[in-house]
């Protein structure tokens, strides 16, 4: 989610708005927030009827959510979406293009394609993030 907070500037200048849904609780999913010093809202679904309905609900992992990246219009239209695998992530950069194409009238073309993120990845990227941010007990 780190990697999206730092493309938010750029979507908003698209004329676009960023939220994430997640299973976590309001406390944790304000933690994350705080901790990841997201500029974004994470919205909780706590009861799961939103991943759910999106068929997002990963039950071999305890129910999570598939990660997944959705470009909804104004009209509600679903113009661009990807569901991923836990070992693998849309890239924010092309999803910051995708929508900057979309408020620009530019037609796209852009399948949703996940990045592979090996294994030990996530661990990295989580040390950096805390290295960035400060590491935070609670």
């Amino acid at each position: 989610m780190a990697d999206y907070g730092r493309e938010y500037d750029k979507i908003r200048a698209a004329g676009a708005e960023l939220a994430a849904i997640s299973v976590d609780t309001i406390e944790q999913a304000s933690a994350m927030k705080r901790d990841l010093e997201l500029p974004f809202q994470i919205l909780c679904d706590t009861d799961r009827k939103t991943i759910t309905a999106w068929n997002l609900v990963n039950h071999a992992e305890g129910d999570i959510a598939f990660p997944a990246a959705f470009i909804i219009d104004r009209d509600l239209r679903v113009r661009w979406r990807t569901a991923e695998r836990t070992t693998a992530r849309a890239d924010p950069a092309q999803v910051c293009a995708i929508v900057t194409d979309l408020a620009a009238g530019r037609k796209t073309d852009a399948e949703g394609r996940s990045r592979a993120v090996w294994p030990g990845t996530m661990f990295l990227r989580a040390g950096l993030n805390a290295l960035s941010r400060g590491f935070k007990s609670r």
